[in-house]
């Protein structure tokens, strides 16, 4: 525990040193202790070139307790028998009755104490960095250190004693040298030259020999090259001769900028007392070799746990702070009510009225040259590098414009779309002239697909012969499955040697038909903006979106006011037990009781602008999260950490609760595994392990291998998540299942329940999204069915939620509502829009996800909303609800934030009654209520959720 004052006296007496200029508020200077960041509700500040920060803030973060004697303005802080004491405007601090000099004196400002801190030295075994690109003072004390090098006192460093080489790395190119040093500026580092290739690695014996099995440490260092060097590796090993020798079991690579210290570091949990070394070389064969590497400051420490992460300022949005809660956005000048609704201005035309794309097409002359037609479509060639994923034959139609078609079966995904696609005999490059305007006509059904949003998916291509390949025409065309023909108006403008025409099929495993193919060349007679243009199917006209008096939304709007708010009773009493009349009650609500989240990802980890802002967006506008990828078996099982380290980081920002996401992804093995080639093809959902015992048909060893990779994920994280997707997307996703049949979701539900006794377990689909032309919807009903016909124990239905049109909210919800007659909960679990870019409508999505937002919520099953992500920079789809690609607020972030944070928020205050009783009712949360009179004031902390009693006393003593 004096070590940890020792730390705190260095605090106070090291950030003086970095700026000189009189007196102001910094807000840019951050404070992290042994990796915690120092929340303070004062603003650093600089004072003759010194800078100062809050007293009680270090203090409260040290675990010590502060003192104010106010006739001699003397702050006291104890922690067990250490005493420090810092007398306003005196430059002398003691410590046990011990005086320490200060620079610049304790003051202050404010209403707070502030203090100096200074440069920390290594007698008080604390290690002080500064960052100035980031203006933050990092503190780590050495007692949680098992490795601690920094070359400075050596006058020696020796092969098989102190470190090994590997890869044949000659020790020579080792040694001591004072060229560049990170610990002091003046002190030494180990220079590691004559490097020729990226394998070669120095070790460093002995580095986790003390380390406790159980426990997990970061290891470190710094690295510094001239001229920079790429994919520099820092890594866990084991001693030559044993299974990690030469491939570490935790690893994590970093590029390095030139003439710049950078640090590199890696989380490791220790299980195996084999791993005893820290190795640094280069990891990726294709980096450019670093001739010369230095190295300073190697250490391994036991990860500090971390405290609650609060911004302190923020920049996205106007927020409201409370202490100890993660900040809510605040929402002004907007109304509550089903009136003050956000809605936009728009005419829609009366039929008759719309120039559709068929009108424009009829108003155009009628003798264009054809350039190509369906006879040449249906004589084009499958061609790629992967014509084995697909199907194509003619197929006869009836009642369109034309007899044959194409139809196109893709068994599997192509790396690359253009890897299996059809090509057409090219154009005469001497048949048309540069300029002119041309029409492609094309029709398109899709049978089936496997994918989130139930859309079909071809691109249409015209191109020049040969590389570069640029084109003049590359166009999407989609449509939904189940839905019909869709006709196609293509336009572009021709240019010489853009000749070859091709259609795409490679982008999702589907059954698609097109025919009715033609190239028209209108010339320049008429005007290109007169060409319709029309690639994506429309099964909804949105015009119910922009009105505001729709039964459906009203009368979901009026059970969400019966089924999300309940009465608050507030009972205010003196210390003796008598009511109190009068006294003012302020009821602040902070969170909900219901889920609202996001998909969560590494961005929370980046120290970059990136970074903070993800983070500020998460703690500021959710509950709740789900590991976009860190939970998935294949990646879980290759690596846990991620994912553990992101539920615990989320905790610091505030989450309430974190999904699992998934226990079983059933994928197809072609998806897989390349049978030809007898290789795993990378995945984050079936490992190599799993894949074999597939392949080999061995289904003792796929339980084996399933159980225990369910106990391995739900049992390590038993108590910690609120639910887990216990299979995914099992429809398109049912390798095993249909190999074994429906009775492996018995045991897999099973093993889950066994091995996480409190997290709720879940079937998560796709593709349910207000299209019934896809039959989704009744091929999922027949799982469930065997499910509960079966006793398959499970709590909750996820529903995905990734729409790839506009569909009726209505229709949306009429579906949901065909799963509660299963009576579990049921979640909205990834919500988007994979709206096609030519489709995309800021007003209507955001007027779409308003209406989604309001049917859900009105359900009484409803338990969650989450969302597949919020930030367009940080999107599978580059379409997030929230932000675009500059944290710019989207029209439906405003609709999120305006129904979560205002119009289903709670903020009342008033007086209690002569029977000191003060009624409200509230939207079921998380609530500050505090009661005042005549200068006293207490507060209750309390969850008023749906089925609590929800009636409060308060005791003002």
């Amino acid at each position: 525990m004096k070590k940890v004052i020792s730390v705190l006296l260095a605090l106070i007496m090291t950030l003086s040193c970095f700026f000189c200029v009189n007196v102001f508020a910094d807000e840019g200077i951050k404070v992290i202790i042994n990796k915690k960041a120092l929340t303070m509700d004062q603003m650093p500040v600089i004072v003759n070139g010194r800078t100062l920060v809050p007293l009680r803030a270090i203090f409260e973060a040290l675990g010590a307790t502060v003192g104010w004697d106010d006739a001699t303005k003397t702050a006291t802080g104890v922690l067990d028998d250490t005493t420090v004491s810092l007398q306003i405007d005196n430059t002398n601090a003691k410590v046990n009755g011990k005086d320490v000099t200060l620079d610049v004196p304790a003051q202050i400002v404010g209403s707070r104490t502030l203090v100096p801190v200074r440069f920390i030295s290594e007698s008080l075994g604390c290690k002080v960095d500064w960052d100035g690109a980031t203006k933050t003072v990092i503190i780590e004390s050495a007692k949680d250190a098992i490795f601690n090098l920094t070359f400075d006192n050596l006058s020696s460093f020796e092969n098989n004693k102190d470190f090994i080489t590997g890869a044949a790395y000659d020790e020579k190119g080792l040694s001591l040298t004072n060229e560049y040093d990170h610990t002091l500026g003046s002190g030494k580092s180990l220079k590691m030259d004559n490097r020729t290739k990226n394998e070669h690695r120095v070790k460093f014996l002995n580095a986790l020999a003390n380390a406790k099995k159980g426990e997990t440490y970061i290891i470190s260092a710094f690295i510094y090259a001239t001229d920079g060097a790429e994919k520099v590796r820092i890594g866990a090993y084991s001693d030559t001769g044993t299974s990690n020798a030469y491939t570490p079991i935790a690893k994590k690579d970093y590029d390095i900028l030139a003439n710049q210290w950078t640090l590199v570091e890696v989380e490791y949990t220790h299980k195996n007392d084999e791993i005893s070394q820290i190795g640094i070389d280069q990891y990726a064969v294709d980096a450019k070799c670093a001739p010369t590497l230095y190295i300073d400051d190697v250490k391994v420490v036991k990860k500090a746990s971390e405290v609650v992460v609060t911004p302190e300022k923020t920049t996205l949005i106007p927020v409201t702070q409370r202490e100890g809660k993660r900040p809510t956005p605040l929402v002004t000048g907007i109304g509550k009510t089903y009136d003050d609704l956000i809605f936009y201005d728009r005419v829609f035309e009366a039929a008759g009225e719309k120039k559709d794309s068929e009108t424009m097409f009829n108003a155009l002359p009628k003798n264009p040259k054809v350039m190509a037609d369906n006879d040449d479509m249906l004589a084009s060639k499958l061609s790629g590098i992967k014509t084995s994923y697909a199907k194509v034959e003619k197929v006869s139609v009836e009642g369109m414009p034309f007899t044959e078609a194409l139809k196109a079966k893709v068994k599997e995904v192509p790396e690359s779309p253009y890897h299996t696609q059809m090509v057409l005999e090219s154009l005469g490059d001497d048949t048309y002239e540069d300029g002119d305007n041309m029409l492609i006509i094309f029709y398109l059904r899709t049978l089936s697909v496997e994918n989130e949003s139930a859309m079909g998916q071809v691109q249409l291509v015209v191109e020049q012969e040969v590389p570069p390949n640029n084109k003049v025409l590359q166009e999407n065309v989609k449509t939904v499955a189940g839905a019909g023909w869709k006709k196609v108006y293509l336009p572009f403008v021709a240019q010489k040697g853009y000749t070859r025409l091709c259609i795409r099929l490679g982008y999702y495993v589907q059954e698609v038909e097109f025919g009715g193919y033609q190239i028209l060349n209108y010339g320049k007679n008429v005007k290109f903006e007169d060409l319709p243009s029309d690639t994506v199917m429309e099964i909804y006209d949105k015009k119910e979106l922009f009105e505001k008096d729709v039964d459906w939304r009203k009368e979901a709007w009026a059970r969400i006011e019966e089924i999300r708010r309940g009465d608050i009773k507030v009972i205010v009493k003196d210390e003796n037990g008598n009511v109190v009349p009068d006294a003012d009650v302020k009821i602040d609500m902070y969170d909900h009781e219901f889920k609202w989240g996001t998909a969560f990802n590494g961005t929370a980890f980046y120290e970059s602008e990136k970074g903070e802002k993800y983070r500020e967006a998460v703690s500021t506008l959710f509950n709740t999260v789900v590991s976009e990828i860190a939970h998935k078996p294949a990646e879980y099982l290759k690596n846990p950490e991620p994912a553990k380290k992101q539920v615990e980081f989320a905790k610091q920002l505030g989450m309430k609760h974190f999904r699992g996401h998934a226990l079983v992804w059933d994928r197809p093995i072609g998806k897989t595994f390349d049978a030809e080639k007898d290789e795993w093809i990378e995945n984050t959902s079936v490992t190599e392990e799993l894949a074999r015992l597939i392949i080999a048909n061995d289904e003792a060893g796929i339980d084996k291998y399933i159980e225990e990779s369910i106990k391995k994920m739900a049992g390590d994280f038993n108590g910690q998540l609120c639910d887990w997707d216990v299979v995914n997307e099992l429809l398109v996703n049912n390798e095993i299942r249909s190999r074994f049949g429906n009775q492996v979701l018995n045991k897999w539900f099973e093993w889950a329940q066994k091995y996480d006794t409190t997290a709720k377990m879940y079937i998560n689909e796709t593709s349910i999204i207000g299209q019934p032309s896809n039959n989704k919807l009744k091929s999922f009903k027949v799982v469930l069915d065997y499910m509960v016909q079966n006793g398959v124990d499970f709590d909750g239905i996820g529903m995905q939620g990734h729409f790839g049109t506009f569909v009726s909210p209505k229709g949306f919800y009429d579906e949901l509502m065909e799963l509660t007659e299963y009576g579990k909960e049921i979640k909205i679990t990834e919500f988007d829009c994979a709206f096609d870019m030519n489709a995309q409508d800021p007003e209507a999505e955001a007027s779409f996800t308003r209406d989604i937002m309001i049917l859900a919520y009105s359900m009484q099953q409803m338990d969650g909303f989450l969302m597949w992500g919020f930030w367009d920079g940080s999107h599978w789809l580059k379409n997030a609800p929230v932000f675009d690609d500059d944290w710019s607020l989207k029209e439906s972030g405003k609709q999120y934030i305006d129904l979560v944070y205002n119009k289903w928020w709670t903020q009342e205050d008033g007086k209690t009654a002569a029977d000191g009783t003060y009624a409200t009712k509230g939207y079921y949360g998380d609530y500050l209520i505090t009661a005042s009179k005549d200068g006293k004031t207490a507060t209750a902390d309390v969850k008023c959720y749906k089925g609590n009693d929800n009636t409060i006393e308060i005791v003002l003593k």
